[in-house]
């Protein structure tokens, strides 16, 4: 019951409909104040009204049971480590759920099913050299060459990623995992009241380890994933050539922002591969997240990456079905 109420509240939120909205939108005599009692798990609907909320929510009634896809662990990103509660873990598989649903029945609809292929297979990291090595090696296999990736989300896009945007708990940042075993899906949240572009980046790039790397069993797979996300940003020969190849007693504000702007990195992420790569002692490291970054933490002012970071493939699903719907004559769209 409470499975049943937290994903119909979080479908509902997610399709934008107040109660009553949805009590309308069903068009039976199904009240405002009876889906308030089915949310706050009072009672549960029959066959057939089950069957109408699905219909206005335009979901399987399978996704209200918990059995429209087969979800793997869930990689989290949060802006802590604590742990979420066992409500706001129901809540997010609820919007993973519900939203990657939409996201393969558009792929299904407007033919545009991409094919992922993991570059990265087999590969297991558990110290930082490797990470290093398996970001080297990504950018290889994916001809990113040595410099900025303009737009990271629609890279992993072209490469098979299914790459979702939607409101997470306030906690989250994203995630990923793997559906059915075969369709890996990455859902970010990046409302700019939330995050910046930076963070954003970041974040794709650490889902990214997630999905492709494998890692030991003792290993701390959070902090590999920042490293590699970090490397994959912003390579370790360019960086170093950047800095001029040399030990620094210490880093400029001005060299930070001007590489924020360029790779789209955050201050924060170039402190830690700076500290990684051994360029400033862990005295200046301490004291660069002491005394500037923890006082700044969204480094409002230190310059901003300016090439848009989008996501483009579900909006032109819904562009190619819309076209189809409009021309169902026209031979360009028969199978």
């Amino acid at each position: 019951m409470e499975h049943f109420s937290i994903r119909l509240r979080q479908a509902r939120k997610i399709m934008g409909l107040s109660l009553g909205k949805l009590a309308e939108k069903i068009n039976s005599p199904i009240t405002k104040q009876s889906l308030s009692r089915y949310e706050a798990g009072i009672m549960k609907p029959k066959a057939d009204v089950l069957a109408a909320l699905a219909t206005a929510l335009d979901i399987s009634i399978d996704y209200f049971e918990g059995k429209n896809m087969n979800l793997d662990e869930l990689m989290l990103r949060t802006t802590s480590h604590g742990q979420l509660s066992e409500e706001e873990l129901l809540e997010v598989e609820a919007v993973l759920s519900f939203r990657a649903e939409q996201y393969l029945k558009l792929e299904c609809q407007s033919g545009m099913a991409g094919h992922f292929v993991n570059p990265l297979e087999g590969i297991v990291v558990s110290c930082l050299d490797e990470a290093i090595a398996a970001a080297e090696l990504l950018r290889e296999k994916w001809h990113c060459g040595d410099g900025p990736i303009p737009s990271i989300l629609r890279l992993m896009e072209r490469k098979g990623i299914k790459m979702i945007d939607t409101s997470l708990p306030e906690r989250v940042m994203g995630l990923s995992t793997w559906a059915d075993n075969q369709y890996p899906l990455v859902i970010l949240d990046a409302r700019p009241e939330k995050t910046t572009v930076e963070r954003l980046r970041f974040t794709a790039g650490h889902e990214l380890g997630h999905l492709l790397l494998t890692f030991p069993q003792w290993a701390n797979v959070e902090q590999l994933c920042n490293q590699f996300s970090s490397f994959f940003l912003f390579p370790k020969k360019t960086f170093l050539e950047e800095l001029g190849n040399m030990q620094r007693e210490d880093i400029t504000i001005e060299e930070l922002t001007d590489f924020r702007e360029m790779y789209g990195i955050s201050i924060a992420a170039q402190i830690h591969e700076a500290w990684n790569l051994k360029l400033i002692s862990h005295e200046k490291y301490e004291k660069w997240f002491e005394k500037v970054i923890k006082g700044n933490i969204l480094e409002e002012g230190w310059g901003q990456y300016k090439f848009p970071e989008t996501f483009g493939c579900e909006r032109r699903m819904r562009a190619i079905i819309k076209m189809k719907e409009n021309h169902p004559n026209n031979n360009c769209y028969e199978e």
